[in-house]
């Protein structure tokens, strides 16, 4: 069982999604702190996309963020010199922040872990709208080879869908919405909208 409360790591320009991969430096000592304890207990933290850039000479200590983050998992951790690390992080399941908690350099958040519907009836001609959508905006990008090799990964349809997240050049309040979806359906409808929106100011 994973404490009530997690370590809150918020960042300015990064939404992780659930079974995706993000690797992160750490170097400033306060989140030096907070790596020594989840290493030492439960390997679990909260990731969370600050509202606006933090202030400067800040590090986001009381940046305002979104109320829905994901909770990450260290699954490898490489120490480095002066007590920094490198880290890989891999996200696990969307949470709803709910309280943040003093007593701690770093800064700690209540959560409660939110239910993503993967089953929910994905109907085939929405997945083919997915598809003409993606295959628009990958032929805009000229990226239509990295399209194949993320569509040919042997996933789940909602690994996909997240790994896609990641991947395509989306805005981090972009993948924000995407990360705040409650079903598969919602997922690729939004993703559908996302692409259709950035190839139509680009065909501008």
């Amino acid at each position: 069982m994973l404490p009530a409360i997690l370590p809150l790591f918020p960042l300015p320009q990064v939404v992780l999604f659930p079974q995706t991969f993000l690797p992160v430096y750490i170097f400033e000592p306060r989140y030096q702190e907070m790596t020594i304890e989840v290493l030492n207990s439960h390997h679990h933290l909260i990731l969370a996309l600050m509202r606006q850039p933090p202030e400067p000479g800040t590090l986001g200590e009381t940046a305002p963020i979104f109320e829905v983050g994901c909770m990450a998992e260290v699954v490898r951790a490489e120490p480095l010199t002066g007590g920094r690390w490198n880290l890989l992080l891999q996200g696990k399941a969307a949470v709803k922040i709910t309280g943040e908690c003093p007593g701690k350099p770093f800064r700690q958040a209540e959560y409660e872990e939110l239910l993503f519907d993967s089953a929910m009836l994905w109907p085939g001609p929405h997945r083919r709208r997915l598809m003409e959508s993606l295959d628009a905006f990958a032929a805009s990008e000229g990226i239509e080879a990295q399209l194949k090799e993320l569509l040919d990964l042997p996933l789940e349809d909602a690994d996909r869908l997240n790994t896609l997240a990641m991947a395509l050049d989306f805005e981090p309040t972009e993948r924000q919405f995407l990360l705040e979806s409650p079903n598969l359906p919602t997922l690729a409808d939004r993703m559908r909208q996302l692409l259709d929106f950035a190839v139509g100011g680009r065909s501008l």
